[in-house]
This record gives structure tokens, sequence and C-alpha cells, in this order.
């Protein structure tokens, strides 16, 4: 008889009391690696709800401090405010800021969120996004970090997104996001001694809904659901004395108002494992 999705997720989590103990014995975290504040409430957040619903540690990782510059232009008026009318902040902006206010306010979102689902640890790895220029470097970054967390959480699962097909709708299929690539190529390189990976689809909501797929679609309960947008709604708040810009809403409102909007999120296997199948801890 096959587990079910909530048993298979438990495994381990549930009591093992031995005589005289008090407390049960844990299951290995669930480890979630966000590329970029904003990722994992996109992607993630659902399943980070269903782990803790099941009982598991949740782990966050931020891999990068998020540096963007196009952002940087808007916030100081050197850019045009893509959010128009919808903007927080009234469309026009010229803080003054530096890179760094950049890197703390996303990352401000970011704990927010994380807040918001209940994370149990975040770890700011307050590296550079160094994909773009040492691609082959970012990817060894990466995968020193996955085996950094998996010595010192032996067989704990290990989520990160499918950055090869981090492409958005419509654009060609070599124009993935390399971050995102760096950090899939990372993981397969380690599916031969790691064999707990899961693979989240972002740019997903930049697709039409009947294009969304993925080996495994995951269905929100409204629990769930409520949580991501809650999450979600953090990267839209607007409190520039204390370092709120709604940044993430400012760069990627095209894809936080559809993941806002679907119930689902989209899972994919490592290639050992075949699709459909039932295994997702």
């Amino acid at each position: 008889m096959e587990l079910s999705r909530r048993k298979a997720l438990a495994l381990g989590a549930a009591a093992t009391l031995l005589p005289g103990t008090a407390h049960a014995s844990a299951a290995p975290p669930a480890i979630f690696y966000s590329p970029h504040q904003d990722d994992e409430s996109l992607a993630m957040a659902g399943s980070i709800r269903e782990h803790k619903e099941a009982g598991r540690q949740v782990i966050l990782v931020l891999l990068t401090r998020g540096e963007n510059g196009g952002l940087l232009d808007i916030m100081n008026g050197a850019a045009d405010c893509p959010l128009g009318q919808d903007c927080p902040g009234g469309g026009s902006h010229g803080f003054g800021l530096v890179q760094d206010d950049i890197v703390r306010g996303r990352t401000a979102e970011f704990k927010a969120a994380a807040q918001r689902l209940g994370v149990d640890r975040v770890v700011i790895r307050d590296r550079p996004d160094a994909a773009w220029g040492d691609y082959a470097g970012f990817v060894q970054e990466v995968r020193s970090t996955i085996l950094e967390f998996e010595a010192r959480y032996p067989g704990a699962s290990h989520k990160l997104v499918n950055g090869y097909r981090d492409v958005i709708y419509g654009y060609p299929p070599g124009d993935a996001n390399l971050t995102h690539k760096a950090c899939r190529e990372a993981a397969e390189g380690l599916e031969g001694q790691i064999r707990d990976f899961r693979y989240y689809w972002v740019y997903g909501y930049t697709w039409p809904q009947d294009q969304r797929t993925a080996d495994y679609v995951l269905p929100l309960s409204d629990k769930q659901f409520a949580r991501k947008r809650q999450a979600l709604a953090e990267y839209g708040r607007w409190d520039p004395r204390r370092g709120r810009y709604a940044l993430g809403l400012h760069s990627v409102k095209f894809m936080i108002d559809p993941a806002a909007a679907d119930p689902h999120e989209y899972i994919d296997l490592p290639r050992s494992l075949p699709p459909g199948s039932l295994r997702h801890a």
C-alpha cells in the first residue's frame, strides 16, 4: 500500500518514544533554498506550510544578497516606476539610496515573509549574486552550501528552484535566469550523494494556467494558500521610514499577482525519479 502524502511528509517526525524519554525524536528538517528574496514566497510558500503542518522543522536559506541595479534606479528616480498608479508610494521616487539599502530592504521583506510562513530558522548567506559573472564559481558555491547543510542535518530534504525551467513566458528557452539555473545545476551534480531533492518552478506563474505543469502539482489548502498570500503581501509593504519600499512588487509584480491567484505549486523531481512518483517528502 502506498503511503499517503501527509504520512510521507511526516515520516520520522511522528513520536518514537523510548522508556523514560519525554520528547519525540524529530525527522531531519526540510531545507528550502531561495536564490533571491521573493522566490520562496512565489514558488515554495505552500509547501513550506505543508511541511510545517506535518511536523517538520523548516529551514529557509537565502543564497544571495539580491543586489539589483534596476530597483536602485527606480527608487532613486533614474528609471520610471513600473507600477504606475498601482505603486503604493505614488509612483514617483527619489530616495537617494545605495545598493546596500536595496539589499537591506529586500532582506527585510524576506524575513517578514518567512515569519508569516512560520519558518523555524532563517539563514542569510550574504553572498553576492555572482552567477552572471562567474557562473561555474556560483554553481560550486551553491553545491558547497548544500553539502554543508547535509553534513549538519544528515538525511534532510533539500528544496531548490528548477532554474532549467525559469524562463519568462514568451522569451527564448535559452533565456533562463542564470542564478536560478545555477541552483538547479548545483543540486543535480549532487543527486548521486543526496537522494532527497525537489525543484520548484518559480517562473511558472508567468505562463498561462493551462501550461503550468510539473512532475507534481501541489494543490494548496485554503489555510496554506492564505499564508502564501500573506507572505507575498510582505513584498508589497510600503514604509520607507522603516526601510520597506515594496521592492518585490516593484521587481516582479507580474509574478506576484498570478502566484497570489493560483492555489498550486509546481514541483519537479530529480531525473533519477520517474515523473508522477508519489515520493515527495
